[in-house]
C-alpha cells in the first residue's frame, strides 16, 4: 500500500517529503493521515513495505527531508532501511520507532554511534508527540541543509 496527502502520487518539487513505513496498515495510515493534516511545509508518503518504500525513496530522494521506519517488518527491517537511507542521502532525518525495547540492541546502538538513527519514536505513541518530533526533525533538516554541514 502506498499514500500520498494529495492523492495523485505527484511530487511538488519545492515540497520536502517525509516518508513513513510500517507493516501494519492501521499504523501507517494514521500517521499519514494525521501527519497530511498536521504539516503543511511537507508532503507525506505511507508504505507498508519497506521495500517499496525504498524504491521511492530512491526515485525521489532529492525532496526527501525525513524518513520514519518501524524496527520489526518482513524482508527489511528498519535499521537495515534506514541504513541504506542514510548511504544514499546523508543529510536526511530518519527516525526508528518500534513497540519493542530497542535499547539493548547492539545494532540500535551501534546505528545510533554512526549517525544512522537520528531519533526514536516509542509506540504507542500520542498524536503530538508523534507531530512535535517530526516538526522537530524537519527543523534539524532545514537547518543542515542551510549550513551545509
Amino acid at each position: 500500500m502506498f499514500l500520498d496527502c494529495g492523492g495523485a502520487g505527484n511530487i511538488e518539487p519545492s515540497k520536502r517529503i517525509v516518508g513513513v513505513v510500517d507493516d501494519d496498515i492501521d499504523i501507517s495510515t494514521l500517521f499519514h493521515d494525521v501527519l497530511c493534516e498536521n504539516l503543511h511545509e511537507a508532503s507525506v508518503y505511507a508504505f507498508n513495505d519497506p521495500v517499496d518504500a525504498l524504491k521511492h525513496f530512491t526515485e525521489n530522494k532529492s525532496n526527501y527531508a525525513l524518513f520514519i521506519s518501524d524496527l520489526r517488518m518482513p524482508g527489511l527491517n528498519g535499521l537495515e532501511l534506514l541504513k541504506k537511507v542514510k548511504i544514499s542521502k546523508p543529510k536526511v532525518r530518519t527516525i526508528l520507532m518500534s513497540a519493542y525495547n530497542f535499547d539493548e540492541d547492539p545494532a540500535y546502538q551501534k546505528y545510533m554511534k554512526e549517525g544512522i538513527i537520528d531519533s526514536t519514536i516509542e509506540k504507542p505513541v500520542t498524536i503530538h508527540r508523534l507531530c512535535q518530533r517530526v516538526k522537530d526533525e524537519l527543523n534539524a533538516y532545514e537547518l543542515k541543509i542551510e549550513n551545509k554541514t
